[in-house]
């Protein structure tokens, strides 16, 4: 059963924001609901935390009313400073599709962008290319040619992606790149920790492996591992005309973290106005059960959320798989929305039936949120 929630306050949007901001950096869970498409109608937005929270959230409510009255300007640059998105590159065709699709969400959420690149540290990786290169007398040499090169390659995509944002007349959108040498996952988790970003946006390369592993197993891994949502781009998407979500599709297996998933992923639809699928596979029958699951996720969502464009809904299908390409294709679904959740719905969704080697692959971005402990 999800907690009970009670309003914080009622603010107009840029003010919810940065209360959202400050409860979020302290450990809150909040979201907010009744969010204007007028950004600064008055008295719209309502802040909602868990009542099990209300006591520290008071603490940082009254923080906030100090900051917003007496020193507006640092609270302003706060908030933005913590929309950050951050891109891992390795200048091929599937990181160029990330950087795209992170560039238009960046754009409605005014968010600012790192692009990071790892470069392998050839001693802890030496079954790398750079294996010849152990021994080499010129070894001290050779990795400073390599770490320059990585350098000037980061620059020149920066200055690229900031002309097209000149070009593109984007404002609010900032972008920036580092990068550090060593195993490309542990590097991308500790920028992560360091940059404290809100999202991951990261392209795949894809395989013929079974598994979450048809992603690409770096990108397998990032979402395993990550703190933090990571939206990956398949490599078969076209990001050269991207467009923003108008319909996301937000599987359940019903979980209780379903509940703290969905209040995140609705503050993520709002800026592009964007529909909110939420559908469980019932797989041979409905049972009585399915329906009594799906009523509860309808109520907190409707009661408790005050959400209106979202859709709640059961698809009978024998395969899982089937089931959601079949309502991703019906309804032209922009991204699916998955959780990391104990049952694992994300593993069952890309694992190849016993009986029928079929193996779910999605043209579309797949967001994925971790499951809270």
């Amino acid at each position: 059963m999800p907690e009970r929630i009670q309003i914080l306050d009622t603010l107009t949007y840029m003010r919810a924001q940065l209360l959202c901001a400050m409860l979020e950096e302290n450990g809150i869970e909040c979201f907010m609901t009744n969010i204007n498409r007028i950004k600064e109608a008055r008295g719209g937005v309502k802040v909602k935390i868990n009542e099990s929270d209300a006591r520290n959230a008071m603490d940082i409510y009254k923080k906030f009313k100090n900051a917003y009255g007496e020193q507006k300007e640092p609270a302003v640059n706060y908030m933005k400073s913590i929309r950050r998105i951050l891109v891992p590159v390795d200048f091929t065709p599937h990181s160029e599709n990330a950087i795209h699709y992170a560039l238009m969400v960046a754009t409605f959420l005014k968010a600012e962008i790192k692009l990071f690149n790892a470069y392998i540290d050839p001693i802890g990786s030496p079954q790398t290319y750079f294996e010849s290169y152990a021994y080499h007398p010129d070894f001290d040499k050779i990795m400073k040619e390599i770490e320059e090169e990585t350098d000037r390659s980061l620059q020149a995509l920066t200055h690229r992606i900031k002309t097209k944002i000149k070009e593109m007349k984007i404002v609010g959108v900032n972008i920036s790149y580092d990068m550090a040498k060593g195993n490309a996952l542990n590097a991308v988790l500790l920028e992560t920790e360091e940059y404290n970003p809100g999202l991951i946006i990261i392209g795949t390369r894809g395989s013929e492996l079974d598994g979450i592993k048809s992603f690409g197993s770096f990108t397998s891994q990032i979402i395993d591992k990550s703190p933090i949502p990571v939206l990956a781009i398949p490599s078969g998407y076209n990001t050269q005309n991207v467009r923003p979500p108008k319909r996301i599709l937000y599987a359940t297996d019903y979980d209780k973290t379903d509940f703290s998933a969905l209040s995140r992923l609705t503050s993520i639809a709002h800026p592009f106005n964007a529909k909110v699928y939420c559908v469980h596979v019932a797989q041979n029958d409905v049972k009585k059960e399915d329906e009594l699951q799906m009523l509860e996720l309808r109520k907190f969502l409707f009661d408790v959320l005050g959400e209106s464009n979202i859709e709640c809904g059961l698809l009978e299908s024998d395969e899982l798989q089937l089931g959601i390409e079949k309502f991703i294709k019906s309804r032209k679904i922009d991204v699916l929305a998955l959780t990391t959740q104990k049952r694992n719905l994300l593993q069952r969704l890309f694992k190849p039936s016993v009986t029928k080697k079929f193996l779910f692959q999605s043209d579309i971005p797949l967001l994925v949120f971790q499951a809270l402990p």
